[in-house]
């Protein structure tokens, strides 16, 4: 590693191209490349640009409208370049092509494949090449993407850190080459002890390289505000209660509908509760209709929020933050919520325990168990003191573990590679 004051760190997200996620939350790429910042990776690219060093953000698409830009939240210089031509052809062929419903049972060779193909591309190693950066920082080391740019690594004689983006190791894309190719990495950031132990017994990574590190969050965005004022300014009753779940509208992952179903239940004697859903995706129309039939007037969609100040302002109205999630790396919201004093009722996956502490700062169960759900719902809103007096220890937890001062120590100390 270079002896410079600032390191410059090319940084890669998990999608294999833009089209991948960003259009399916009204996002294009003018925005993403100068103000958007909707998930916990722009978080993390802000505190790695005030903290440790440059950051460009390399982003791969099948058609790029604009060269980049600097992000004006994150501070970081962002590039979009196509994904190679092979992939282009794939993705177009898989999705675009009149015969392309008879191909979906091959989704997942599909999509190995396509992890792969799309960051060999000629313009995005020529800018590498040119930009020289000191650091690789990927994020994510479940598909292919993983492999090819710690390749890119070791032919620019650079480190790589890598950082856990979610899901189990049985589905990894390219799973067999990981065994191989993962305890090379110089550093990867896991997003629990859970996971760090995984990586160890599983993968022989070495310890020394392993460092549990979670999202950071902005405890003073995000913080405990009167709960009244910001039930009027979310537009919403102050004499009800509300559970709240935030996230995207990907039902198979987040199980959004399981929510609904367990509320439903649960609320059954709690006539003064509602649950607020805030977020947006492919599956919104299915679990609108899902709501209206479950639990009449008793659903509200809030639509997708990025702006800090109103999203903080919905923490602060609900009784707890639900997830029912299968797998999750760390759920951004949930450091956002626990930073605002509310506790989370979420199923126990990736990083979630780390600050989810059972009846002091929240509930877990397994995923997938539905009806410790609505337990949990029911012992939410059959107790609201008791939920009231978690809130001070919520905030103390993010405090001590997620608030950008914590985090950016353990970053910096990452970095020295």
């Amino acid at each position: 590693m270079t002896t410079r004051a600032r390191r410059r760190i090319a940084f890669f997200e998990y999608p294999d191209v833009f089209e991948d996620f960003y259009p399916h939350y009204g996002v294009d790429q003018q925005a993403f490349a100068t103000r958007w910042a909707g998930t916990g990776n722009h978080a993390l690219v802000a505190l790695l640009q005030r903290e440790v060093g440059d950051v460009t953000w390399y982003e791969t698409a099948l058609a790029p409208e604009i060269e980049g830009g600097r992000h004006e939240v994150t501070g970081c210089r962002v590039r979009v370049l196509p994904s190679s031509p092979v992939h282009r052809l794939m993705w177009r062929a898989f999705y675009l092509s009149r015969h392309a419903w008879r191909w979906r049972s091959a989704y997942r060779p599909f999509a190995t494949v396509a992890s792969y193909v799309a960051p060999l591309s000629v313009p995005l190693w020529r800018a590498l090449r040119h930009d020289r950066p000191d650091c690789l920082c990927v994020h994510s080391y479940s598909s292919g993407r993983f492999d090819v740019l710690l390749l890119a690594a070791r032919l620019l004689g650079v480190p790589l850190v890598a950082c856990h983006a979610g899901g189990e190791p049985e589905g990894y894309l390219g799973a067999t080459v990981r065994r191989w190719t993962l305890r090379r990495a110089d550093r990867i950031i896991a997003s629990s002890g859970r996971e760090a132990e995984m990586l160890g017994r599983r993968y022989r990574v070495p310890s020394t390289r392993i460092r549990v590190i979670l999202t950071p969050i902005d405890t003073t965005a995000f913080c405990p505000l009167d709960r009244a004022a910001a039930c009027r300014a979310c537009g919403l009753d102050p004499s009800r209660r509300y559970l709240l779940f935030v996230g995207r509208f990907d039902d198979g992952v987040k199980r959004i509908s399981a929510i609904i179903e367990a509320f439903a239940s649960a609320s059954a004697n709690h006539p003064d509760a509602d649950l607020l859903i805030a977020g947006g995706g492919r599956d919104g129309a299915r679990l609108r209709a899902l709501a209206l039939a479950m639990a009449p007037g008793r659903v509200t969609f809030m639509g997708w929020i990025d702006d800090t100040r109103r999203k903080a302002e919905l923490y602060n109205c609900a009784e707890c933050l639900v997830l029912a999630s299968r797998r999750e790396g760390f759920p951004t919201v949930v450091g956002e919520a626990m930073a605002c004093g509310t506790p989370v009722v979420s199923s126990n996956v990736g990083g979630v325990s780390e600050l989810v502490e059972r009846d002091r700062t929240g509930w877990l169960f397994e995923p997938g168990d539905d009806e410790a759900l609505r337990d949990s719902l029911a012992m939410v809103l059959a107790d609201p003191r008791r939920v009231r007096s978690m809130r001070v220890h919520a905030r103390q937890a993010a405090e001590d573990r997620v608030s950008p001062e914590r985090v950016a120590g353990a970053l910096r100390e990452c970095f020295e590679v």
